[in-house]
């Protein structure tokens, strides 16, 4: 199955671990002060009304005792709808995906950002990073979200309403770039990282690191390669472009780029799943947490025409990382695998028990179930 949502948001409930949680501000120029009368940093969570996962982080990482305490004792903590009335702060700090949260301290010199990009379910990994940027001196920018914005092209500040532009191509922005050669950097940044860019622009960018990562900060900057090395993985159609793709990500990616999962999503873009099956059988692979696998082995599993010895290699991939704490949804995917596999009656075994062990139901399984009939 897809997502855990509903998993996830029963486990919160449950859980003793969450209390009453972060005590949130949701106005800009409130916390703003706040932060600089209490000379302390602030945690940024931007959100939209229709992320799912920002709906999770509200009931389990921002509700976890400790992070609650850290984060009230220690910084200023404001929510803001980025395509409502967090727009023209969003605009500035310019997230990418969501929820993205930002430690920022509007009181050092210079002014300091770290960006958080996407939900993460380990509580205490995520506030052992967020204590260490909030203490430390790294992670300067080279602009100052406190002073008035400046002049945006449409569509970039598009990005943050409800109005959404249609994006412009890459030869677009390259005229814009060209009719606009005196805009300010930090709008050549925000056109720059916002954009589908040319893959020359891109390793222009990249060469002149330096400029664009002070203006920018590591972790934005971070932000921008990671998502170059993903475009130009997912655009790759031979193997051999996905080997330049690699190239780049080896001598431009960071600490945390993962070249193996890399060419794990673009086997699965691909459908290759002999090659994505043979990936998850390595060594990487055996490490994999469940829910990575899960999510790995799920498009496997609705592909209709997916090999039926392929099938099988899958379903005894996850069929090993099955024990009786395992996640039901994690079970609706083994039962579609051997379902695709050819085998029914373990298939229905396998859907019958994620169903009662979601409470008696799970639209997937009995889905599988339907078609079985």
């Amino acid at each position: 199955m897809r997502t855990l949502l509903t998993t996830l948001f029963a486990a919160a409930t449950l859980s003793g671990a969450f209390g009453q949680g972060i005590e949130f501000e949701h106005d800009w120029a409130t916390a703003l002060q706040r932060a600089k009368a209490e000379h302390k940093p602030m945690l940024i969570d931007f959100y939209t009304d229709w992320c799912g996962w920002c709906k999770v982080q509200d009931t389990t990482t921002w509700r976890d005792a400790d992070v609650a305490r850290y984060v009230n004792n220690y910084m200023v903590a404001v929510k803001l709808d980025a395509e409502r009335e967090g727009g023209e702060v969003a605009v500035r700090f310019r997230p990418t995906g969501y929820p993205t949260v930002v430690m920022y301290d509007p009181n050092s010199a210079p002014q300091r950002a770290a960006y958080y990009v996407g939900y993460n379910a380990d509580a205490a990994k995520y506030l052992a990073q967020v204590k260490s940027d909030a203490e430390s001196q790294s992670s300067s920018i080279g602009f100052n979200p406190d002073q008035p914005n400046p002049e945006f092209p449409d569509f970039v500040r598009s990005r943050y309403s409800k109005q959404r532009m249609k994006a412009p191509a890459p030869d677009a922005v390259e005229a814009w770039l060209a009719e606009h050669p005196d805009a300010p950097a930090e709008v050549q940044w925000a056109v720059l990282s916002l954009s589908s860019i040319t893959q020359e622009r891109a390793d222009e960018v990249v060469a002149q690191r330096a400029q664009w990562q002070a203006l920018a900060g590591e972790s934005a900057f971070t932000g921008f390669v990671d998502n170059q090395i993903f475009r130009r993985a997912m655009v790759a159609e031979t193997s051999e472009e996905l080997g330049s793709a690699l190239e780049f990500a080896q001598m431009h990616g960071g600490p945390n780029t993962d070249l193996n999962f890399i060419k794990a999503q673009w086997a699965s873009r691909k459908k290759n799943w002999a090659y994505l099956l043979d990936l998850i059988e390595t060594p990487w692979g055996a490490e994999l947490e469940v829910a990575t696998l899960n999510s790995m082995l799920w498009p496997i599993a609705e592909d209709e025409a997916a090999d039926v010895a392929l099938a099988k290699r899958a379903a005894q991939i996850i069929g090993g990382k099955m024990t009786a704490e395992t996640d039901p949804t994690f079970r609706d995917t083994y039962a579609w695998l051997l379902f695709r596999a050819g085998d029914k009656k373990s298939a229905k075994a396998q859907a019958k028990q994620a169903i009662a062990e979601s409470g008696g139901k799970l639209d997937s399984s009995e889905e599988l179930l339907a078609k079985m009939k």
